[in-house]
């Protein structure tokens, strides 16, 4: 047997370790191409395991059974909407940082109420009307696609799509130079803001042209024999509301008749209110890939994809609708030709793709009563005398406004008013608590009451009230829709949150887990800096 000399031991541990240091550096330096945000509006978790039998295999369970699921994924605030959801999503914080405390606010230094993405010094590009006045300039931190920018020295592209404003703008945070939204109404176009472009590219105004757009108003029916929808309640029913001024809201809808006003104009909102909202945004987000060469090279870019379809419908029709399952159907179809296109012209190994929503929605709440579920509804949030009535301000989101110069002119102090509105709102039998801004902090570094974290993570110092009231569960504001969302209670902040593709682990956890938690999980993923002002954790278990 020949002897291993101590010189040729040495010379075996150097090359030992210099090739594990190249596998850790090559293993470090790997990074996707392409980052796929799919932001899909109102989708609440139990849609996976309810709706389950109905999708195929290639779409979202492929994502499910490939990827990592986080079945107890939630949202940490109280304002459960659109713009908050989407705004925690991609900055790894919540309202209290990042300041998209609603889809609109008071903003008390300007004493008047502001949408969230308006921006009245931009111009609109793509249309005449005011619909591209708009910006990211609320947002109030970076955003992981931003951090990806900066990181790559801005040869990083960033690119989102949906149909609302707010989806698209606030996913593609400050340094996205291509996002893009869809004005319907009369128009049927994506438009767009001098934000980030002066014209529109030209591959995008072919898209717009009136023949491509009108291919998605059609016939609505049933994917499947409508025998076979047992997930969902009967279609004709009394807990839904007209829909498109139909008499009754039951398959079939004949779109393209219900688009066409008096007037012989086509109304595109037919589109947004439908499932084919869904494959308009798809098929555009698909033809961005192409023409503006999204993970063509070693350079990782971020897309982000907003269906905001199943809003506009689910607020219309109820979770146990009908329609809500045929257009999850039909999603999950979408959700195949985004996964079949990436593996071709990306390639399989070298995408990641997160799924998630920007809040949850409860049953309709007469569907609730009928069946003995104590579910109730407010009609007002201002429920004050009309002395009281002089010293507020404003109530938004939770947050009571207190008008300061009257509280002074009238001899009271502000303690004095507070505890005036404190005991007004207790009477209110939807009322669960009401807390003090002023000793807010203080209370939140040493309590765990759910009410009181909820309230605060969703108020930012800037924007905060003087106080703040938390709902009972099994209370919703009263709207003009069939079921509503907003509130800090599970059946609004339970989401899924799935993770597929490249570095990540083919998992599931049954843990709780904060939608805040994505975007740090995507810094590590990439090896770039967290987002400036983020509160969340890498989900280490998704990460191989």
């Amino acid at each position: 047997m020949q002897k291993i000399t101590l010189n040729t031991y040495l010379k075996f541990i150097l090359l030992f370790s210099i090739c594990v240091s190249a596998q850790s550096e090559h293993k470090i330096n790997e990074k996707p191409r392409l980052v796929i945000g799919i932001v899909v509006d109102q989708m609440k978790y139990e849609y996976i395991p309810k709706f389950w039998n109905k999708f195929g295999d290639k779409g979202f369970k492929r994502l499910v059974t490939q990827g990592f699921n986080a079945k107890n994924a939630h949202y940490s605030y109280a304002v459960t909407s659109t713009a908050p959801g989407h705004a925690t999503v991609v900055t790894g914080t919540t309202p209290n940082y990042h300041g998209i405390v609603g889809n609109e606010w008071f903003n008390p230094s300007l004493s008047k109420e502001i949408y969230c993405v308006d921006d009245f010094l931009q111009k609109s590009v793509g249309t005449l009307s005011d619909e591209g006045q708009k910006s990211p300039k609320n947002l109030q931190t970076t955003t992981i696609s931003d951090e990806n920018r900066i990181s790559s020295n801005f040869k990083a592209k960033t690119f989102s799509v949906a149909l609302k404003d707010r989806s698209a703008v606030l996913s593609g945070g400050h340094t996205s130079k291509m996002s893009y939204w869809f004005n319907a109404k009369n128009e049927g176009k994506f438009i767009t803001s001098s934000y980030y472009m002066n014209e529109l590219p030209e591959w995008v105004k072919r898209f717009n042209e009136r023949k491509n757009i009108q291919k998605y108003i059609s016939n609505w029916d049933t994917y499947y024999d409508i025998e076979l929808y047992v997930e969902s309640g009967p279609d004709l029913n009394k807990h839904e509301i007209k829909y498109l001024g139909k008499k009754n809201s039951t398959f079939p809808y004949d779109l393209e008749k219900k688009s066409k006003t008096k007037s012989g104009k086509i109304d595109y909102d037919v589109i947004k209110y439908s499932p084919f909202g869904n494959d308009i945004v798809k098929d555009f987000a698909l033809d961005a890939i192409e023409y503006e060469n999204l993970g063509k090279d070693e350079i990782t870019d971020f897309l982000h994809v907003g269906f905001s379809s199943t809003d506009h419908l689910g607020h219309r029709f109820g979770s146990n609708s009908v329609e809500v399952l045929d257009m999850y159907i039909r999603l999950d179809k979408n959700i195949e030709d985004i996964l079949n296109y990436l593996d071709k012209n990306v390639g399989e190994k070298n995408y990641i793709v997160y799924l998630t929503s920007d809040h949850g929605i409860t049953h309709v709440p007469s569907y609730l009563s009928e069946n003995k579920v104590p579910f109730n509804q407010l009609y007002s949030m201002n429920v004050f005398n009309d002395e009281l009535k002089k010293y507020i301000k404003d109530v938004s989101n939770y947050n009571v406004y207190l008008n300061k110069d009257r509280i002074d002119e009238s001899g009271y102090s502000n303690d004095e008013i507070k505890t005036l509105i404190k005991n007004e709102l207790k009477k209110e039998p939807w009322v669960y608590d009401v807390y003090d801004f002023a000793q807010l902090d203080e209370a939140v570094s040493y309590s765990e009451d759910y009410g009181i974290n909820m309230i605060y993570y969703n108020s930012h110092p800037d924007l905060r009230g003087d106080l703040a009231f938390f709902l009972k569960p099994l209370w919703h504001k009263k709207s003009s829709s069939a079921s509503n969302h907003g509130t800090g209670r599970t059946y609004d902040t339970h989401v899924p949150l799935i993770f597929y593709g490249k570095g990540i682990r083919n998992s599931s956890s049954n843990k709780k887990i904060y939608v805040r938690d994505i975007a740090p999980t995507l810094s590590v993923i990439l090896g770039i800096n967290f987002t400036a002002l983020s509160t969340g954790s890498p989900i280490i278990s998704a990460i191989k």
